[in-house]
């Protein structure tokens, strides 16, 4: 599992890293382990609630143009943004 984590967060560590961090995420992992029992019931709010939504009104539209004004790079009529995910 440690291995997974510190492959999705792209994070190299070390064999000693390793065991530490199994040895700290095993009582997390049991704690979570708890809460995937079928027997336990189904929780909801207790407080009722009611969304607060305002009307979806347009006002002060930027045109595609003036957006990409100021940005860094763009391209296509869009923002340009260095890749973080690795191709993922």
């Amino acid at each position: 599992m440690v291995d997974n984590i510190a492959a999705t967060a792209h994070i190299a560590l070390t064999e000693d890293e390793r065991q530490r961090l199994a040895a700290e995420f095993d009582p997390i992992i049991d704690s979570l382990a708890v809460t995937a029992d079928e027997q336990l019931p189904v929780t909801v709010n207790p407080l009722p609630v009611n969304n607060k939504v305002r009307a979806d009104v347009v006002a002060n539209e930027l045109s595609n143009e003036q957006a990409l004004s100021a940005a860094p790079e763009s391209q296509d009529g869009q923002f340009m943004v260095p890749a973080i995910l690795d191709g993922e």
